[in-house]
């Protein structure tokens, strides 16, 4: 997780001087994307890893995707602690289109939350960073959250 951050410090300042456009921002990106890409997979949290980050330049936008894959055990374990239903109630509940929705929410407001270390991207037209939240467990969905799109 150090060596994560500090690379995304150090590609953070080296902003601030050089990349004026999603061109030139995705130059960038590519190749702190491949060193961090080196360092994978990068333990984040007990319940989350990074399994992935990419830069892609299309249609004159600069789309920056970290890929992160869940502990379906470690959110079950959490789940159950905090609203003390059962495993498998917790399960039941996040294959339904509320559950899903509630979690796509709380993966949504993690993206938010992170917009800070982004801010530095704002002042540049065509940007967009997102986190893919995969699961261990296969029968859960994936999750797209939205950090920042300056489109």
């Amino acid at each position: 997780m150090k060596k994560f951050s500090l690379i995304l410090l150090l590609t953070v300042l080296s902003f601030g001087s050089y990349a004026k456009t999603a061109k030139e921002a995705c130059k960038v990106l590519k190749g702190v994307a491949a060193e961090l890409q080196e360092q994978i997979p990068l333990k984040v949290d007990y319940m989350t890893t990074l399994s992935g980050v990419q830069a892609l330049y299309v249609s004159k936008s600069c789309m920056l995707n970290y890929m992160y894959i869940i502990d379906t055990d470690q959110l079950l374990k959490e789940m159950v602690a905090e609203n003390e239903l059962t495993r498998e109630e917790n399960v039941a509940f996040l294959k339904t289109d509320e559950g899903f929705s509630n979690l796509e929410q709380v993966l949504g407001q993690i993206a938010n939350n992170a917009k800070d270390r982004f801010e530095v991207f704002t002042e540049i037209k065509g940007m967009k960073i997102t986190y893919t939240y995969t699961f261990d467990d296969l029968s859960f969905k994936p999750i797209t959250a939205l950090v920042l799109d300056t489109n």
